[in-house]
Order: C-alpha cells, then structure tokens, then sequence
C-alpha cells in the first residue's frame, strides 16, 4: 500500500477489535433487541472487508473458506429441523432463549461467511472469461 494509506491501517486496526466486540455483541442479543444474526453478520463481515481494503492480499484458502461455510450451514439446517421436530422446543420452554442465541450465531456466521467471500470474489475478479482468483 502507499504511504497515504498509514492512517487507514492505523484506523482499521484500533476499531478492528471494537468492530469485533460489537459483532458478536449484536449477535448474542439479537433476540432481545434488534438486531440478530444477519445484522451481526454485517457487522462482521465489513472485517473482511475492512481487512482486504488494508491489505489486500490474496491469502485466504478459498477451499478452507468454503468448506467451514458449508458445515455452518449445514448446522444452521439440522439444528432446528431436530429441535422442532423432536418437540424438544415446546417440551422444554425455558431453553427457547439458548435456542434462538444458537441460531442468531449460526446465522450470523453464516451472513459475515457470505457476505465476505461476496466482496472478496468480486475484489479478486480478473476479468471475463477468466477464472475466479481468491
């Protein structure tokens, strides 16, 4: 990067753990106030953002990426589809706060997965015809 881009780095690197803290913060009570898991995931995936317009390099395993995105979703799938299925949810009422906490951060996981590869495709986009580089 140029030497213009020092109070970016600068910037981006005192808020990157508040951006954090307020990611998970927004996930966590999202079923109490509003926000939840997508708005969480946002917030968590403007670190991706944030981190490739600081240093953008191409050194994310896409494959790693992907494969981590697929098991959250596959969790985000299964975890409700056995709890409301199996009654589990109506039998025992007083776990209804840990369940929706449970979904807002598959979601918000999976959101922040999507949204950052999204942003990160098209930044490492070469051109028609061309391959997808990440």
């Amino acid at each position: 990067m140029s030497s213009e881009s020092s109070i970016t780095r600068v910037i981006v690197g005192l808020l990157y753990p508040f951006i954090l803290l307020l990611g998970f913060y927004v996930i966590i009570n999202g079923h109490y106030t509003p926000g939840g898991g997508f708005q969480g995931g946002s917030i968590l995936a403007s670190l991706f953002i944030a981190r490739y317009v600081v240093f953008p390099v191409e050194d994310i395993d896409s494959e790693m990426l992907h494969l981590s995105q697929r098991f959250v979703l596959a969790l985000l799938l299964l975890a409700p589809t056995v709890l409301l299925f199996t009654g589990a949810v109506h039998a025992y009422p007083e776990y209804r706060a840990s369940y929706l906490t449970l979904m807002d951060i598959f979601i918000g996981v999976q959101v922040g997965y999507g949204l950052g590869v999204a942003v990160l495709r098209f930044a490492f986009f070469r051109g028609v015809g061309e391959s997808w580089r990440f």
